[in-house]
């Protein structure tokens, strides 16, 4: 039973009791303080609520919740869990679930929720409105990507299953549904000779675009890197620590909770040596670090005033750069494919370029290669064709000044294979 107790200065403070027993008290949410209220009445009703959120909360963490509830009473309760995850997926997850999700689902009941068969309770129906635009959010916009339609389904799916997890459902409705398939697409990646074009744009964030360039790295651990995990003599770097930008903190782990060790090329050798030349690299990295160790270390790359570096600014300067550079507009993550592409036009092992990319599955791996003339010329060459051959102008001396396998050569051309052929 809430009640409302009088504070010494004037107004009231709202208490009642937890599902354990513990007596607790009404917070200001912003504060964290307790809250004061100038009216019992109010005291006491804010109490209650907070008694009764309390109750069904631990009736969710226990499995005791009635499937009676609705659907976005059990999101409201397990979405504070995922929001605590160190990343930046929550922003996204909230945006899909008041935009597509809540709409549709926040007021159906948990049981009355089905595979199939019911245009207001089917989720299978509610999947193919989406896929067909059938929807009060796609009125003003176009029609979803069957990517983008995965991606909300996802979200839904996850609550679905942490009901049945948690013993509310004795089994999940996200069984069996047909999704849309996705189109496989070719994304772009950022070649070097593209690179090389846009590097006098970059000024201080060229050598960061080369490092990734380099070393795969995705965008968050690129920012996070530590100078303490770069072995410059032997050619590694560890890749543990990760920066959530939007959280503002230094995770301990990369995407698939394993780190991994990638090597270290000649040109990211001489990357780092320039970045950390003449650096004081204790102290620490300026960024509360998760899992609550205190950081003694530095953080390789870090902007002209000396802050944590964000990811989305790069890729601003990115774009600008590609823009003036007159080559394909890409982002910091076109860098990671890049070095996939390089790395597999080289003839690096599937497998071995998987744990650079720190994929546990190959499939990922092969979305990050794209497709470019080395490869073609690979195939070619495998299925016992002659490679393509390139003239070079000015004869056998070797001075060439230019390719045009469109000509004829005269008398004075030497010809030799294609550079990219195999």
């Amino acid at each position: 039973m809430a009640w409302a107790d009088p504070l010494p200065g004037g107004g009231f403070r709202g208490g009642y009791r937890d599902s354990a027993g513990t007596k607790k008290y009404v917070k200001d949410a912003a504060t964290g303080r307790t809250r004061k209220f100038t009216r019992k009445k109010d005291a006491r009703d804010a109490a209650t609520e907070e008694e009764i959120s309390a109750s069904r909360q631990a009736a969710v963490d226990t499995g005791k919740q009635s499937a009676r509830i609705p659907w976005g009473e059990l999101w409201d309760r397990i979405s504070g869990a995922r929001d605590a995850r160190p990343s930046d997926t929550y922003v996204t997850e909230h945006c899909l679930v008041e935009k597509y999700i809540r709409p549709k689902w926040g007021d159906v009941h948990l049981n009355k929720i089905t595979s199939k068969g019911s245009a207001d309770t089917g989720v299978q129906e509610w999947v193919d409105d989406l896929t067909a635009g059938r929807v009060d959010a796609w009125k003003y916009e176009r029609q979803p990507s069957p990517a983008y339609v995965r991606r909300i389904y996802a979200v839904f799916q996850a609550s679905m299953t942490t009901a049945k997890d948690k013993g509310i459902l004795t089994a999940s409705p996200c069984v069996g549904i047909k999704l849309p398939k996705k189109t496989k697409r070719a994304k772009p990646y950022l070649a070097r000779d593209n690179a090389e074009k846009m590097g006098e744009h970059l000024r201080n964030y060229r050598d960061v675009v080369d490092f990734s360039l380099e070393t795969g790295l995705r965008p968050g651990e690129l920012c996070g890197l530590h100078a303490h995990n770069v072995d410059l003599k032997r050619g590694w770097v560890v890749v543990c620590e990760v920066l959530v930008a939007r959280r503002r903190v230094i995770r301990p782990y990369p995407k698939d909770e394993d780190m991994r060790a990638v090597p270290l090329t000649p040109k990211a050798i001489e990357i780092l040596d320039r970045q950390l030349d003449g650096r004081s690299l204790a102290g620490g990295c300026g960024v509360e670090h998760t899992d609550g160790t205190e950081c003694t270390g530095a953080l390789v790359f870090l902007t002209k005033r000396g802050h944590p570096l964000r990811s989305d600014r790069v890729g601003d300067w990115m774009r600008r750069a590609a823009k003036k550079a007159s080559v394909p507009s890409v982002s910091l993550y076109a860098s990671r494919r890049g070095f996939a592409t390089r790395a597999a036009d080289g003839g690096l092992d599937v497998f071995a370029l998987a744990d650079a990319m720190g994929h546990a599955d190959i499939r990922q791996t092969k979305e990050y290669v794209q497709q470019t003339a080395a490869a073609r010329q690979r195939l070619i060459a495998a299925l016992g064709e002659a490679p393509t051959l390139t003239v070079i102008r000015g004869g056998a001396d070797g001075a060439s000044h230019g390719a045009d396998v469109d000509q004829q050569p005269s008398s004075s051309d030497s010809i030799e294979p294609d550079q990219n052929a195999g």
